[in-house]
């Protein structure tokens, strides 16, 4: 007779191939679409399914690429310059939710790019709603790969400027028309309507 517990002896799952892992994630994702189509998305969510349109997103991306921040290497370089603090103040992309958050409380942000693709969406759900409290411009792009590209990152949830150039102003006086009217002058009818709810579309693919 043993005494004590008995060993339990680990089992390991077998391996999965390189196709199987890809067939695996398409029907995760597939069984994730179908259940938001299928439960009703409350309007604080739903609005995030509203983002800017390819060309608009371009349009945004080549106006804070010009302010994206130093990487590694012009960092060091500038670090290994001879007045390293020489010159005036950059203007420069913030980024990091409490960062920018703070930067609309204050006021001092006057664009702010939000992500729809962060998960739990819950992190940034009040953004939009601060942004209006404040009367600070906002826009929603669809994916956090592509500010993260803004600041030397993967992915960030949201971004934002308090200033441009004086050879910006006329680009960025456009995109604050362009957010403004998809986004900050829209906020009531985002948040009256409901998403989701496709039920016909569920039991249809099955």
């Amino acid at each position: 007779m043993v005494l004590g517990k008995v060993k339990k002896i680990p089992i390991a799952a077998p391996k999965l191939t390189k196709e199987q892992k890809m067939e695996k994630e398409l029907l995760i994702k597939k069984k994730i679409t179908k259940l938001a189509n299928a439960i009703r998305i409350p309007p604080a969510i739903n609005q995030f399914k509203t983002f800017l349109s390819e060309d608009d997103t371009k349009k945004f991306v080549d106006l804070f690429m010009k302010y994206r921040p130093e990487n590694r290497e012009e960092k060091r370089a500038r670090l290994s310059s001879e007045d390293p603090k020489k010159g005036p103040k950059p203007i420069l992309v913030k980024f990091g939710l409490k960062h920018v958050t703070n930067l609309i409380e204050t006021k001092k942000a006057k664009l702010v790019l939000i992500s729809a693709s962060v998960d739990p969406i819950e992190v940034v759900i009040f953004l939009p709603t601060l942004c209006r409290k404040m009367g600070v411009s906002y826009a929603i792009v669809e994916n956090s790969t592509i500010l993260g590209r803004l600041v030397n990152l993967k992915s960030t949830s949201c971004v934002c400027l308090c200033d441009v150039r004086p050879e910006d102003e006329a680009t960025f006086k456009e995109m604050l028309g362009i957010a403004n009217a998809t986004f900050l002058d829209s906020y009531e009818t985002h948040l009256s309507t409901w998403g989701g709810g496709s039920r016909k579309q569920v039991t249809g693919e099955q």
